[in-house]
Order: structure tokens, then sequence, then C-alpha cells
């Protein structure tokens, strides 16, 4: 019985110690790792707000540079003109097929230019040939 009062003391001791000594403690590089874990996680599922763009104003005026909509604007759409049909001399051998527009139905871009703009080929059956109207070459309707 006497062996276990000092033992005791020594625990509360360090306990109490370790308690106290809690504001000098720091373990960084473990700590902020779950610290900011634990913030990413409880912020995950909240709507996040976008930063609105600020406005470029003159030195001299102070006023702001355009009266434009500061709203994001999208891309515009590609222009997108007929596809007539190609002489039946012209049309033979191998051709490369249009490129599909995806959602964009009777619409398609050349393969000879194919970050061009889109040629509409509704009125023509697939496999007919067709003049791109950008490059003047022939290719067929997919």
């Amino acid at each position: 019985m006497n062996r276990l009062v000092p033992s005791r003391c020594i625990f509360l001791l360090g306990a109490a110690l370790l308690l106290l000594s809690g504001q000098w403690a720091n373990a960084d590089p473990v700590g902020d790792f779950f610290k900011n874990l634990g913030h990413s996680i409880s912020k995950a599922f909240q709507p996040q707000s976008t930063p609105r763009p600020t406005r470029k104003t003159t030195p001299a005026s102070r006023e702001p540079a355009s009266r434009e909509s500061t709203a994001p604007q999208a891309a515009p759409t590609p222009v997108a003109l007929p596809a007539s049909a190609a002489p039946a001399e012209k049309a033979k051998g191998d051709m490369p097929y249009g490129i599909p527009v995806p959602g964009r139905k009777g619409m398609v871009t050349s393969p000879y230019l194919p970050e061009g703009n889109y040629v509409d080929v509704s009125a023509f059956v697939p496999g007919s040939a067709v003049k791109d109207p950008y490059t003047g070459k022939i290719f067929r309707v997919p």
C-alpha cells in the first residue's frame, strides 16, 4: 500500500503537467494536417461563392474602362455555311468524311479544317459528296 501512494502522486503530477502544458505544446505538421483535413471535409458540401471580377479604371479619369457586362460570356457559336453538291466527275475515289458536331444534327466540321466553322449538310444523304464552302475541297457526308 505504501508503494501505491508515491506512484499515484507521480501520476497525478504528470497528468496535471500534461494538461497545463497544452498551450506550449505545438504539433505543427501533424496537427496542421488534421486541422486542414477537418476544415476541407466540413466545407466540402457548402456552396462556394465565386469572386466577382474587378473593373479596370484608367488612372486619369477613374471611370470604368468599358461599360460591358461583367457576366461571363459564352464562347461564340461558329458560323455554319451550307455545303454545295460536288460535281460527279470530282466525286470519285477515296475521300474523307466530315466530322459530326455533337448535339447539332446536320452539322459537320470539315476534315480539311477541323478547327474551323460548321458546315450544314442537312440537305444531303449520308455518303454523298459535298464541297466544303471554306476550303473548296470535297468530302463525304457522314
